[in-house]
């Protein structure tokens, strides 16, 4: 896990992305955010890895590819995978049957899209600390 890396935010909703940038920039974290539009480019992006990223957060409905095949799709690509990027979900759609799914492919987080911008901050807040203070493989002391 790179923590210096770019928060991967793969979201096709530009008021979502401008909240999400908005809410990010207040907490005052190094890490680059990185939006990416659908998928695709996601995939792409994560194979070529010019800079291995902090935290991938995904929303499920994206076009070309849902966040759920993203989510396949990374776990199955070894050259992905051993890098160990957390995976989240960030969506509006909170169901069990997602929820379920989501965490039966791996994910490390599923998070409810808030409404406001403190909700926003409180979030992407408890994310982010977390990981920065979590180990993973290859990190030891």
């Amino acid at each position: 896990m790179n923590k210096n890396g770019p928060i991967l935010i793969i979201e096709d909703d530009i008021d979502d992305r401008n909240f999400i940038q908005s809410a990010y920039n207040k907490l005052n974290y190094s890490n680059e955010l990185v939006f990416l539009d659908d998928g695709e480019m996601a995939i792409n992006y994560l194979i070529q890895m010019v800079k291995i990223p902090f935290l991938i957060i995904s929303d499920l409905n994206i076009p070309r590819m849902n966040g759920r095949e993203l989510r396949s799709r990374v776990h199955q690509n070894e050259v992905i995978r051993i890098k160990c990027v957390p995976y989240i979900i960030f969506s509006t759609t909170v169901s069990k049957t997602f929820i379920d799914d989501a965490y039966s492919m791996g994910i490390q987080g599923y998070f409810k899209k808030p409404a406001n911008l403190t909700d926003l901050m409180d979030i992407l807040k408890n994310i982010v600390d977390y990981w920065k203070i979590s180990y993973a493989p290859g990190m030891y002391m």
